[in-house]
C-alpha cells in the first residue's frame, strides 16, 4: 500500500447523516434549543415535535427536529 492509500478515508456525507440521524435526550435538546425539559414535553405532547421509543422504554429527539423549532424572529408566525 502507498502512503496515498492510507490517507484516504471515507468523508461523511449528508446522506450518511440522513441515514443515521444523531439522537438526544429531553435535557440535551434542552441545551440545545434552551427551552425546559417541560417544554419540550408538552410540545411532543401537542404533537409539534416528534419523539421516538428507542428499546421500548427510552424517549429520544432528533437533533434535526428540535433544531427546526429555531426559525427567525420575522419568519415566525407569532410575531
Amino acid at each position: 500500500m502507498t502512503a496515498q492509500t492510507i490517507r484516504r478515508t471515507k468523508k461523511s456525507t449528508s446522506t450518511d447523516q440522513d441515514r443515521h440521524p444523531k439522537w438526544l435526550s429531553y435535557p440535551e435538546a434542552s441545551e440545545l434549543c434552551t427551552l425546559s425539559v417541560r417544554s419540550l414535553k408538552r410540545l411532543t405532547q401537542a404533537g409539534k415535535l416528534p419523539c421516538y421509543v428507542v428499546g421500548g422504554k427510552v424517549l429520544r429527539l432528533k437533533v434535526s427536529d428540535v433544531e427546526a423549532l429555531i426559525v427567525p424572529a420575522d419568519e415566525c408566525c407569532g410575531c
